[in-house]
């Protein structure tokens, strides 16, 4: 077997960025055992076509002669396929690595095969396809189609290519996807809307008040739900008035009859729900240990989270010092969904520390961070939130603020007003 000096090897624009010195060192003792098995492989020009990492060894042994084999008058095209091969069949590539090699042998191919016209004559398309690639490959057509549309989108954002895995990487450019497909129908939608038009109906008995998108109803939220498109919501994020006093619109029991309104919204918001739209509904800490919402939310057909967020408020657990029972310290939010939930954008954890705002509106308002997180994670731009119980009215100036829609409903004519200024303000 020829030999060549490893200093006369040229190694440029190699398919491989990343070797890892641990393998080199496995390599370099395998080779010391029982010697070179392959030997390298170069041009007549001694490029390197294969074998860098067993260069790699040899320079680790202290090794200055290598076996090589020598193809001559080779293309530009035949060194790339040779490289691409030789390290998809037997170097431990990084998924990256991988991915682009397997476009790029991909495009080599097509590009050699070249096109032929449709039958109309209208177009043409690839002799070589994704198929081709993965019988070359031992691979199924699946595998190679995601690993190419991959490769592009690591091309297209090398941040993709650095996370831990390939899955992870897939996972990631599928949600991204996802999130640029609802942003364009979200624009759509916003685009058939006249500017700053009441989202229901347009000559509405309630009073009401637009700005940026963002709708505010004087009205039970019964008597505007109905007149929403269907399959128009994209996210439900309200916190029912729980203690509200007597009134005699729902009697005496205050609690009940808060049950059985929130109930009733749930009924009528569903067919509203875009499928696979996220509910957000905070609720007192009792409901939940006596099971009242679960069973409430699942008996209307919602699908239910296992876990419940929490708004934990910090500077509550050391303001008194309780014997007799445990000091509420947090919030709680139950988390459903019509149909199976939609992904969130971005990675969340069941716990969020944040303080109480130091200017309440309304005495159950939430911290503007708490509705940006459930807000951004829930929804892309232009997609629209829904708040029957709008209190405040926050939830509808952090909409504005994300470039969100919103429709907020609120029957008080204090929280109304109070509302109006929250959005006009933001």
């Amino acid at each position: 077997m020829p030999t060549i000096n490893i200093h006369q090897i040229r190694i440029t624009n190699r398919q491989r960025k990343t070797i890892v010195v641990n393998d080199i060192e496995k390599l370099a003792e395998s080779i010391r055992l029982i010697g070179l098995m392959h030997p390298i492989v170069i041009d007549n020009d001694n490029n390197l076509i294969a074998g860098e990492c067993r260069i790699r060894a040899y320079q680790y042994l202290g090794r200055s002669e290598i076996e090589c084999t020598r193809f001559s008058d080779l293309t530009a095209w035949d060194r790339s396929v040779m490289e691409l091969e030789e390290n998809l069949r037997r170097t431990n590539l990084t998924y990256a690595e991988e991915v682009l090699a397997v476009k790029k042998l991909h495009d080599l191919h097509q590009q050699k095969h070249g096109t032929i016209p449709t039958l109309g004559g209208e177009g043409k398309y690839p002799v070589w396809k994704l198929e081709d690639t993965a019988t070359l490959l031992g691979i199924s057509t699946g595998n190679i189609s995601q690993k190419v549309q991959l490769a592009i989108a690591i091309e297209k954002n090398p941040e993709l290519g650095k996370l831990k895995s390939e899955t992870q990487a897939w996972n990631t450019f599928q949600r991204g996807q996802e999130i640029k497909t609802r942003q364009l129908m979200a624009r759509l939608i916003t685009a058939k809307q006249a500017e700053d038009k009441p989202i229901g109906e347009s000559d509405s008995k309630f009073e009401s008040f637009t700005d940026s998108g963002i709708t505010i109803y004087q009205a039970s939220c019964l008597d505007i739900i109905p007149t929403l498109d269907d399959n128009s919501i994209n996210c439900l994020l309200t916190d029912p008035p729980w203690q509200v006093e007597f009134d005699s619109t729902f009697m005496s029991d205050t609690d009940q009859n808060m049950l059985d309104l929130t109930a009733s919204m749930l009924e009528m918001v569903k067919s509203k729900l875009s499928p696979g739209a996220l509910c957000w509904m905070f609720c007192a800490s009792k409901h939940l240990v006596k099971g009242t919402i679960y069973s409430m939310i699942q008996k209307l057909g919602y699908s239910m989270f296992e876990q419940f967020f929490i708004w934990y408020k910090p500077q509550t657990a050391h303001s008194s010092h309780p014997y007799n029972e445990l000091k509420n310290d947090y919030e709680p939010a139950i988390l459903f969904s019509k149909s199976t939930a939609r992904s969130f954008n971005f990675p969340m954890y069941a716990v969020k520390s944040a303080s109480s705002p130091s200017r309440k509106v309304h005495p159950a308002q939430k911290p503007d961070e708490v509705i940006e997180l459930i807000v951004s994670n829930s929804t892309t731009q232009h997609e629209l939130v829904l708040d029957p119980f709008c209190g405040s009215g926050r939830v509808g100036a952090v909409c504005k603020k994300l470039s969100r829609r919103a429709i907020m409903v609120d029957s008080d004519s204090r929280w109304f007003s109070s509302a109006v200024l929250e959005v006009k303000n933001a």
